[in-house]
C-alpha cells in the first residue's frame, strides 16, 4: 500500500466532493428562486409580478451565503482537532498514567500501532456504549484522536482490537480524516437550509394573530418560504447522506484492506467484525452524535436507509473468503485484559535484574550497539515503511521496553514529558551553553522544572537516537494536555535551548522538527500537502541534498553523492551542489517551507532522492537514518522507527 498515493487519491476525492456540492447549490438556488417566486406571487397579483434579476439575485446569493457559511463554520469547528468530535459523543480521554488493565490494554495497543507507522501518539477517548464500535477523528496525524466504546474494549481480544485499530490507523495515513470532515460540513451546510425554514415557520405561526387583525400581510410568503426551506433541505439532506455513504463505503473497504496489510494478521479484524454480527448491540451507538458522524465509525453507528458502511458479511468475505456465515455468541464473551503483560509500560521494562534492580545503562547501551550494527542503508529502511505486521509490532513493544521506566513514566504526564523534551535538549560539550540553558530553564518554567530535568537527564546517556525519538512520541498525549499559556511557553523554550550553544547540528534539527510535528499545531498550515511539483522546487530540494552531502561524508568529496541523489529528480544535470554556507539550518527551514506545498507522492519522491544521497558512501548510519526521519516528519511524511 502506497500511502503517499493514497494521500494524493484522497485529495482527488475531496475535490469530486466539491464540485458535487457545487452541483447541489446550483440545484438549491434555483429551486429557492423558484420557491421566492411563489412566496412572492401569493402576496401579490401575480400578474404584477416581475421576474426581475433582483429576485434572482438576493435569492441566490442569500442562499449561497448561508450553505457556504454554515459549511465553513462546521469544518472550521471540526478541523481544531479530533477531540470535539470524540467529547461531542461522550468520550472521556483516558490518563496516559492509567493502572487499570483494560483502559491499559487499548492505550499499549494504540501506542503501538502509531509508533511502528510513524504517527504521533494520539489521545485516546472511552465512549460508555455497548456497541462494538471506534473511530479516528482530526484534521491531520498531529491533531487526531482515538475513540473506543467500552463494548470494543470488552468483548474483543487483543489480536481483534489490535485489528480495529490497524483499520483507523490506516484512515489517518489515507487522508480520510480530512474527507469525513468535509463530507460532515457540506450535508450540515445543506441541512442547515431546514433549519432556517423552521425559524421561518415558527415566525409566521406567531405572527398569525396579527395576520387575522390585518396589521401584517406577510403571513403568508412566509410559511411558504419556511416550509419550502424545509422540504429542499430535507432533499438535499437526503442527496448528501447517499454522497456521504458512497464515498465512506469504498474509504471502508480501502481500510480493511490496509488493516491488513498492516497486521499481516486477517484474523484480527475479521475476528473484531465477525463478533459485531454475533452481538445483540452490534455496533450501534446511543450518542446524540451518532448521527452526525457515522461515516468516521469503524462499523455502521446507527440504522440507516443509505448506510455508510458496506454490509458485515460482505467486509467479512473480502478478508476470509472461507467464511462459513456464522457468528461467535458474543453476548456471552468477557475480554479481561491481563494485569502483568499490559502494565509492562509502566511499572517495568525489559532488562530489570533478578533482583529487581534497573540495570538502565547495559540495557540502553546493548540496544543501541545492536542497532548500530544493524543499521540497514536508508533505501531499505524506506522499502520496509508501511509493513506493519505482528513482528514489527512485537519489535516496538521490545523497543518501548528497553527504556528506563522512569523515563516512560515521565512521558506519559504534562509536567515530567516537558522535563524529559528539555533533558533531551541540554548540552553534555559545552558548558557555557549548558550553563545558559539551565538559566532559561530556571526563568522561564515552571518552578522545580530544573530540577526534574537534570534529574532526568543522566538516564538519557545512553540512549540511542531510535529510543530518544521513541520518546518524544511517547510525550505527545501529555503535552496535548497543557494550556495555550503552557504550550507557548513549551514552544518557545524548546527553540532557545536547541540554539544555547549558537551551533545546531542536522540531528538536533531534525529532532526540532520531530517535536514540532507531534506538538508544533501553530507552525504548520492546516494543508498538509499541496500540488506543487518537485520541477517547480528542485532549487529547495538541492538544499536539503546538499545539506546531507556535506554533512554525512566525514571530509569527502560532497559532490557524488549530492549527484547521486539528485539524478532521481532531475536527470538535466542543471542542478549544481550549493555551497555548505548555503545549506544551513535556516536555509533548509525556507526550503521546506516551499517544499512541503508539493503533493504527498513528490514529497516520497524527495525522501527516496534523501535516501540515495545518504546511502552513497556504503556507510549509513543509525543518526543519519533518524535525520531522513526529521526530514521526512518536516514534510508531514512520517516514518516508522528504524527496526
Amino acid at each position: 500500500m502506497d500511502f503517499f498515493e493514497q494521500q494524493d487519491k484522497a485529495r482527488g476525492v475531496s475535490g469530486y466532493l466539491f464540485l458535487l456540492f457545487g452541483f447541489a447549490v446550483l440545484c438549491i438556488i434555483i429551486s429557492i428562486f423558484c420557491l421566492a417566486s411563489v412566496a412572492v406571487g401569493f402576496e401579490k397579483n401575480l400578474a404584477e409580478l416581475a421576474w426581475t434579476f433582483e429576485l434572482a439575485a438576493v435569492s441566490s446569493v442569500s442562499t449561497i451565503i448561508a450553505v457556504f457559511l454554515a459549511s465553513a463554520f462546521r469544518i472550521s469547528w471540526l478541523s481544531s482537532g479530533g477531540k470535539v468530535v470524540a467529547e461531542s459523543m461522550g468520550g472521556q480521554r483516558l490518563n496516559q498514567s492509567t493502572k487499570d488493565p483494560l483502559s491499559r490494554q487499548v492505550l499499549n495497543v494504540v501506542e503501538e500501532m502509531a509508533i511502528a507507522s510513524g504517527t504521533p501518539v494520539p489521545p485516546v477517548y472511552l465512549m460508555e456504549e455497548e456497541g462494538i464500535n471506534a473511530f479516528a477523528a482530526g484534521y491531520s496525524p498531529r491533531d487526531a484522536v482515538i475513540g473506543v466504546t467500552r463494548g470494543c474494549a470488552t468483548k474483543l481480544n487483543r489480536d481483534q482490537l489490535q485489528g480495529v485499530m490497524a483499520h483507523e490507523f490506516s484512515h489517518i495515513l489515507n487522508g480520510d480524516m480530512r474527507i469525513n470532515i468535509r463530507l460532515t460540513g457540506i450535508i450540515f451546510g445543506i441541512v442547515f437550509l431546514s433549519s432556517i425554514g423552521r425559524i421561518l415557520t415558527n415566525i409566521a405561526y406567531v405572527s398569525g394573530g396579527r395576520r387575522r387583525n390585518g396589521k401584517d400581510s406577510g403571513g403568508g410568503a412566509l410559511v411558504i418560504l419556511g416550509i419550502g426551506l424545509l422540504i429542499i433541505g430535507g432533499i438535499g439532506g437526503f442527496f448528501g447522506a447517499m454522497i456521504r455513504a458512497s464515498i465512506s463505503r469504498q474509504r471502508e473497504f480501502l481500510a480493511d484492506a490496509s488493516a491488513v496489510q498492516f497486521t499481516r494478521n486477517p484474523d484480527g479484524i475479521a475476528g473484531a467484525l465477525k463478533r459485531i454480527g454475533g452481538y445483540s448491540h452490534g455496533s450501534k451507538l446511543q450518542s446524540a452524535g451518532a448521527q452526525e458522524f457515522s461515516h468516521m465509525f469503524f462499523s455502521s453507528g446507527i440504522s440507516s436507509m443509505f448506510a455508510t458502511h458496506p454490509p458485515l458479511p460482505i467486509r467479512i468475505k473480502r478478508i476470509d473468503p472461507n467464511w462459513k456465515n456464522s457468528y461467535p455468541n458474543t453476548d456471552k464473551i468477557s475480554e479481561i485484559a491481563s494485569q502483568g503483560s499490559e502494565m509492562a509500560g509502566i511499572s517495568g521494562f525489559a532488562g530489570a535484574s533478578p533482583s529487581g534492580k534497573t540495570t538502565v545503562n547495559q540495557t540502553a547501551t546493548q540496544t543501541r550497539t545492536e542497532q548500530q550494527e544493524h543499521t540497514p542503508s536508508a533505501q531499505t529502511f524506506l522499502k520496509s515503511e508501511g509493513k506493519i505486521d505482528e513482528e514489527k509490532l512485537a519489535q516496538v513493544r521490545s523497543l518501548i521496553d528497553s527504556i528506563p521506566a522512569p523515563l516512560i513514566e515521565q512521558a506519559k504526564e504534562p509536567f515530567g514529558a516537558r522535563c524529559l523534551l528539555f533533558a533531551l535538549l541540554l548540552d553534555i560539550k559545552d558548558l557555557d551553553a549548558r550553563k545558559r540553558q539551565a538559566q532559561m530553564i530556571e526563568h522561564q518554567a515552571e518552578e522545580g522544572t530544573l530540577y526534574q530535568t537534570e534529574k532526568i537527564e543522566p538516564l538519557l546517556t545512553n540512549l540511542s537516537c531510535e529510543q530518544k525519538l521513541v520518546l518524544v512520541e511517547e510525550s505527545r498525549p501529555a503535552i496535548a494536555e497543557l494550556s495555550m499559556n503552557q504550550f507557548s511557553v513549551f514552544q518557545t523554550l524548546i527553540v532557545q535551548l536547541i540554539g544555547a550553544d549558537e551551533s545546531i547540528d542536522l540531528f538536533e534539527w531534525c529532532l526540532h522538527k520531530v517535536i514540532e510535528f507531534d506538538f508544533g499545531k501553530q507552525h504548520y498550515p492546516r494543508q498538509l500537502h499541496g500540488r506543487a511539483s518537485i520541477r517547480s522546487r528542485l532549487s529547495d530540494c538541492a538544499v536539503i541534498l546538499g545539506a546531507l552531502s556535506h554533512y554525512g561524508q566525514d571530509g569527502a568529496d560532497p559532490q557524488p553523492s549530492f549527484n547521486h541523489g539528485m539524478q532521481a529528480l532531475d536527470r538535466s544535470g542543471q542542478i549544481k551542489l550549493p555551497p555548505s554556507q548555503n545549506c544551513g539550518l535556516s536555509s533548509m527551514d525556507k526550503a521546506i517551507e516551499r517544499l512541503n506545498k508539493m503533493s504527498a507522492t513528490e514529497k516520497r519522491s524527495l525522501i527516496d532522492a534523501c535516501a540515495r544521497t545518504i546511502d552513497h558512501d556504503g556507510k549509513t548510519t543509525d543518526i543519519e537514518i533518524q535525520i531522513l526521519r526529521g526530514i521526512a516528519c518536516a514534510l508531514s511524511c512520517p516514518l516508522g522507527p528504524n527496526l
